[in-house]
């Protein structure tokens, strides 16, 4: 059901890697955190067509950004915690470092499995996901809690995402040499 609700919404594969990768990805850091976003969104990518050792790599990647606030706020609840410094106050100024980290990420994901001239080709897309997931991280982390950053972050980047996919759409649709 999930495969076929991405493939529904672009068969581009670069936009399906950020959808995956990075959106979903996030969320399920946030919720499980631990190495369950490259084992799961991979999985899912492997059933979408990406080749298992890229869908790993690239998820690997994508992991970047939020594997701060992974399991729920786990590493923000530890580090508060061994540096008996206030949680709110560490949780602030990490959401005011790792946004930047989460505009950056995702053009990079995109680079490292397409050409240059290829990944400008979804540069609005880029820039939503980005834009999208560390606004809301910014936001609930300074302004919330610790304890779901990832699975709001993520789940705002997909949905402006997927509501953005609804109006544009890339000149040309990549996909995979062998498709």
């Amino acid at each position: 059901i999930m495969k076929s609700s991405v493939a529904g919404i672009t068969a581009d594969r670069r936009l399906q890697l950020l959808l995956v990768a990075f959106c979903f990805g996030a969320f399920i850091e946030g919720c499980a955190g631990f190495g369950s976003p490259v084992a799961i969104a991979g999985a899912f990518m492997i059933g979408l067509g990406f080749k298992p050792f890229h869908a790993a790599a690239l998820n690997l990647i994508a992991n970047t950004a939020p594997v701060a606030w992974g399991a729920i706020g786990t590493p923000v609840h530890m580090l508060a915690t061994v540096t008996a410094m206030p949680e709110a106050d560490m949780n602030a100024m990490i959401g005011r470092i790792l946004p930047i980290t989460a505009i950056i990420v995702p053009f990079w994901l995109v680079r490292a499995m397409v050409s240059w001239k290829e990944t400008f080709e979804v540069f609005p897309a880029i820039l939503v996901v980005g834009i999208s997931f560390a606004s809301m991280q910014f936001f609930w982390s300074n302004y919330m809690d610790s304890n779901l950053v990832d699975i709001t972050a993520g789940l705002f980047s997909l949905l402006c995402t997927v509501l953005f996919l609804l109006f544009w759409k890339p000149k040309k649709i990549w996909r995979f040499e062998d498709e």
